[in-house]
């Protein structure tokens, strides 16, 4: 008879079906007799292994999925507690229950510290030997199950935070065509079509917030989220993070105030230190409407800790429900979730951020008089800086005009950009923090660097300062790329570009091969105009200067309506723009107003050609903001474009040098 059927006829009751496997015993002893009796004992009820020392155990253990180990203590070649460790390398949930004729306490105890499930002296009765099997067994099972729960777990985490990324891009979208609206941009908005608008913005926003905060929480909970130590003033920070919060403290006329020691100095995450307390002074803040907010920090006189308090007079929380505020997702109530928002992650993800570092978040408060939040956190943390050595090196070292340097914290976010740029003619180089990168950046001579903003030891924008501050580094065409939208700031500090994240490959390649093109041999970017738009309802001017041009070598585009030029030029700003003043739908002087608003706009050239009687407040501000006005029918066509072409010369020259 097959052993498949053997098996089934003696399936135990409590395994559901008759095709379920039978549990995996062995058993390991020297002495033969001991062996053939524990598998007369048990073979009706389990598969039984049999090896007569702990080498030819192991050798059986490798080949099988053993459940629970019965072994001797004493035997040839190889002992039981060395046996037992080896085991346990093999698989860890495996159970050993030891038997030995020579009990001591010693044995007992170190058999215990090895990871044994129990130890039993000889000579025992079978029926205890046999209760000891079905526990072990019990307990087996169930360290299987919550290694499964815990895989299901991290992959729970991981489907969150690759879906996380993947919300961005549409919510990225559908913000930056409601703002575009705002703006007026594709034309005028009713006032009931605004506030709509702006509600759009607003949940987006939110949803965005929240998206970025399940992000964090996933890559907590996948074990992703790294920790990041350096050395710093706790001072200094509490200062930053307050100089940040003062203006939403001012607007509801509250009084901050900040009693900290001069010279703490801590070895932490700063980074992650800092999105905890602009959490809970932000927090303070939205739920205190007269008082103030006011942080004392102390450090713990009995162990090498620091307190950080901040405490609010606020609307305080019931004291039944304190355990609410660290559970995810959780407000409290109906009221104060509609009159303060929120999602509910912000103090979850402080208290994950400080567990991470060794410490904790505590919190006491009263209903109606406010609540104070205690971050408790090590003065020199335990853990150890992660190794960032690069494996992002360029692979053709030499191919130095076309390597193309990244600079993030995310190994995932480097990977995901050398794969985007395979096939294109590019060499990439990674770095995972900023000192990595400036060092990478003075070797290899790139011609563009993309930058994070959200990083530990040095963020991107003092990374960005530092390297347009450095004469020979400050020429290299620098790309933000990063989830954080303030292009405004990005531009204000010399920035060539600025990607959101998620990013797409197309929008990227564009932006390099634009970069690339317009590059000098030391890396600089040149800024020689080669993209003309003319915006001119007269055809046969801008079929002129679109066809002159075109033969000396620029891209010309020609546009007749004021509001389809704005649609254009928000899309791809040209290097040169031919504007008449009278057109329809938005004119020209319209266009020069939204375009000084926008810093993207910031090297493009402006040329005025028009018909209109100009008073002299028009022409002062138009020669305040543009390269040159043309009156039109007071020169000839090719006189015109004659000093244009003297003025892009004068320009060009200028930017050569």
């Amino acid at each position: 008879m097959p052993d498949v059927e053997n098996d089934n006829d003696h399936t135990p009751s409590c395994v559901p079906g008759p095709v379920a496997a039978r549990s995996k015993l062995m058993v390991v002893d020297d002495e033969l007799g001991f062996r053939d009796l524990v598998s007369r004992v048990f073979s009706d009820d389990y598969d039984v292994v049999a090896a007569a020392n702990g080498e030819e155990a192991l050798q059986k253990a490798g080949a099988r999925d053993i459940d629970v180990v019965i072994s001797d203590m004493t035997m040839p070649k190889l002992g039981g507690l060395d046996m037992l460790k080896a085991l346990k390398e093999i698989d860890p949930n495996i159970e050993v229950i030891l038997v030995t004729g020579y009990a001591t306490l010693e044995t007992a105890v170190e058999s215990m510290k090895r990871g044994a499930y129990d130890y039993i002296a000889k000579p025992f009765d079978i029926e205890k030997l046999a209760r000891l099997v079905a526990r072990a067994l019990d307990k087996r099972r169930l360290s299987r199950q919550v290694d499964e729960l815990k895989e299901i777990n991290r992959f729970k985490s991981e489907f969150l935070a690759n879906m996380s990324h993947e919300l961005r891009t549409p919510m990225n979208a559908i913000l930056g065509y409601t703002s575009l609206h705002l703006d007026r941009l594709y034309g005028e908005v009713t006032q009931k079509q605004e506030d709509a608008l702006k509600r759009v913005e607003a949940a987006g926003k939110n949803l965005l917030s929240l998206i970025n905060s399940i992000l964090d929480l996933s890559k907590i909970a996948a074990g992703r989220m790294p920790v990041y130590l350096e050395e710093f003033q706790l001072k200094d920070l509490i200062d930053e993070v307050l100089s940040m919060m003062d203006c939403l403290a001012k607007g509801k006329k509250l009084d901050v105030e900040a009693s900290i020691p001069k010279d703490m100095l801590v070895r932490s995450d700063k980074t992650k230190l800092k999105q905890i307390l602009i959490n809970l002074v932000n927090n303070a803040i939205k739920f205190t409407s007269s008082g103030g907010v006011f942080i004392e920090v102390d450090q713990s006189p009995e162990q090498p800790r620091f307190n950080i308090r901040v405490r609010d007079t606020g609307i305080g929380v019931k004291i039944e429900n304190l355990p609410l505020l660290f559970q995810e997702f959780k407000q409290l109530d109906a009221s104060p979730t509609r009159e303060y928002g929120g999602t509910g992650l912000g103090l979850v993800i402080s208290r994950k951020f400080a567990r991470l570092m060794g410490g904790d978040i505590g919190v006491e408060s009263v209903a109606g008089a406010g609540s104070t939040f205690t971050v408790t956190l090590p003065l020199e943390s335990g853990f150890r800086p992660q190794s960032v050595e690069s494996v992002f090196k360029p692979a053709v070292a030499g191919c130095r005009g076309k390597i193309f340097l990244a600079i993030d914290d995310d190994p995932e976010v480097l990977t995901l950009l050398r794969d985007s740029l395979q096939g294109s003619g590019y060499e990439f180089a990674g770095a995972l923090n900023a000192e990595e990168g400036i060092a990478m950046a003075r070797e290899l001579k790139p011609f563009a660097i993309t930058l994070d903003i959200m990083m530990p030891h040095k963020d991107g924008w003092s990374t960005l300062q530092f390297m347009k501050n450095d004469p020979e580094l400050r020429k290299i065409p620098t790309i933000i790329l990063s989830i954080m939208d303030n292009k405004t700031l990005g531009y204000a500090l010399g920035v060539t570009d600025y990607i959101l994240k998620p990013f797409e490959r197309s929008e990227l390649l564009k932006k390099l091969k634009a970069l690339d093109l317009g590059t000098r041999v030391d890396g600089s970017l040149k800024r020689t105009p080669r993209t003309v738009l003319v915006i001119d309802d007269e055809k046969n001017i801008a079929e002129y200067l679109k066809e002159t041009l075109g033969a000396e070598g620029y891209t010309v585009e020609t546009v007749a309506n004021g509001s389809a030029a704005l649609t254009r030029i928000n899309s791809d700003p040209p290097d040169i723009l031919f504007l008449d003043l009278m057109l329809q739908g938005t004119n020209g002087f319209e266009i020069i107003e939204a375009m000084e608003k926008d810093p993207k706009f910031k090297d493009t050239s402006i040329f005025i050609l028009t018909a209109r009687h100009l008073t002299p407040q028009e022409t002062d501000y138009l020669q305040k903001r543009t390269e040159a006005v043309f009156q039109k029918g007071s020169k000839s066509l090719p006189e015109i474009l004659g000093q244009v072409k003297k003025r892009l010369k004068a320009l060009e020259a200028a930017d050569e040098r």
